[in-house]
C-alpha cells in the first residue's frame, strides 16, 4: 500500500491465526483483550528494526505464551487510526512449535486465551479484519491447502564486488552490508523455522547462511550445481536441485545465486498455482542481494503462495 507524501508514517502490526487439529475438528487461537472487551486474532506493532513475520511470531507468544511457525500469508488489514494514521496488519497462519510461557505475558492486555472451533470463532469475533483472516483460513481448508511447507529461495547477501576481488569466484566474500544481512537473518527465517538448509558452497552464500545455520542448529548441504559455473555449465541440474526440494516439501532455505535465480524460479513457476506463479520475479536481478522469497507448498509439492522479504538491517 503507498501512502500519499506528506502523511505520517504508517502504523506497523503483525499477528497470525493459530490452528490446530483437535477430536473435534480444526481449533483456532483466540485473545480476549479487556480494554475492549472482545476477541480477537493476536497481534501488535513492530518493534523498532523488526521484521513483520518476527513480530507475528513475537507477538503470538506475548499473548498467548505459545510460540508459531509461519505458514501461508493471510490478507492484510489496512485502516484509519482515530488520529489519521493509517495501520497496516500483516497476518499469516501459523501452527505451534512450543508452549513458552503459562499464558500472556500482560493480563491487562490479554486476560483470556482460547482454543476454539472455527464456527464458534467466526461469532466470537467482532472486528471485520478478523472475520476476514477467519474466512481466509477457512477458504484454504476448504480447498486441502492450510497445511503449507514454506521453501525459502534465498540470494546471498551484497558481496564484495569482482573488480575487487582477484582470488576467484569461489572465495569472493560478503561487504559490510552483506554480513550485516547475514547476522539479521535469522530473526526473520526463524518464524518459518526451516529444517534443512541447501547451499551453494561458494563463499558469499556460505557466509550468509551459516549465521542461520548456527542457531537453528542445521548442518548447511552444498550443491555445485547452485553455483554460478555449475549452473553455466549445466543449468538443467541447478532445477532438477530444486525440483527434488519442491517434491521433498520439507521446510528449507536454498541459497544461491543472481545468475542461477532464473533457472531456479522457472523450476517453481513449473509446480505453482496460476496465482502464485503470477507472484514470481520475471526479470533481472529477480531478488536483490540479502533478499529471500519464501514459497508456500502443499504437501504434494504445488506452490499456492509467495512472499519476499528482506532482513532489516537499520
Amino acid at each position: 500500500m503507498r501512502v500519499a507524501p506528506g502523511s505520517p508514517p504508517p502504523v506497523l502490526a503483525a499477528g497470525a491465526l493459530a490452528w490446530r487439529e483437535s477430536a473435534e475438528g480444526l481449533e483456532v487461537l483466540l485473545v480476549h483483550r479487556p480494554r475492549y472487551d472482545d476477541w480477537s486474532v493476536p497481534k501488535g506493532k513492530l518493534d523498532k528494526g523488526e521484521t513483520f513475520p518476527a513480530a507475528a511470531v513475537r507477538e503470538v507468544a506475548e499473548e498467548t505464551g505459545y510460540r508459531v511457525r509461519l505458514h501461508r500469508p493471510l490478507p492484510a488489514s489496512v485502516y484509519l487510526l482515530p488520529d489519521g494514521r493509517t495501520k497496516i496488519v500483516q497476518y499469516w497462519s501459523a501452527t505451534v512449535r512450543a508452549q513458552v510461557a503459562p499464558g500472556p505475558a500482560d493480563a491487562g492486555e490479554i486476560d483470556q486465551v482460547r482454543w476454539t472451533s472455527l464456527e464458534e470463532a467466526e461469532h466470537l469475533v467482532a472486528r471485520q479484519s478478523d472475520k476476514v483472516t477467519l474466512g481466509s483460513l477457512r477458504r484454504y481448508l476448504e480447498a486441502d491447502e492450510l497445511a503449507t511447507v514454506p521453501i525459502i529461495v534465498q540470494r546471498h547477501g551484497a558481496a564484495l564486488s569482482r573488480s575487487k576481488w582477484r582470488k576467484g569466484e569461489g572465495s569472493r566474500p560478503l561487504n559490510s552490508k552483506g554480513r550485516k544481512q547475514a547476522k539479521a537473518l535469522p530473526a526473520l527465517l526463524d518464524a518459518f523455522d526451516p529444517a534443512t538448509v541447501v547451499s551453494s558452497p561458494w563463499q558469499r552464500c556460505l557466509s550468509t547462511v551459516e549465521p542461520l545455520a548456527r542457531i537453528e542448529g542445521l548442518k548447511v548441504r552444498t550443491k555445485y550445481e547452485l553455483t554460478e559455473a555449475g549452473h553455466a555449465e549445466r543449468p538443467s541440474r541447478a532445477a532438477a536441485v530444486m525440483d527434488r526440494v519442491l517434491r521433498e516439501a520439507r521446510p528449507t532455505v536454498v541459497c544461491t545465486h543472481r545468475p542461477v535465480l532464473p533457472t531456479v524460479i522457472e523450476a517453481v513457476r513449473a509446480v505453482s498455482q496460476q496465482g502464485a506463479s503470477l507472484e514470481l520475479p520475471r526479470t533481472d536481478p529477480y531478488l536483490a542481494a540479502g533478499e529471500a522469497i519464501m514459497l508456500h507448498t502443499t504437501r504434494q509439492g504445488t506452490v499456492v503462495a509467495v512472499e519476499r522479504h528482506l532482513p532489516n538491517i537499520g
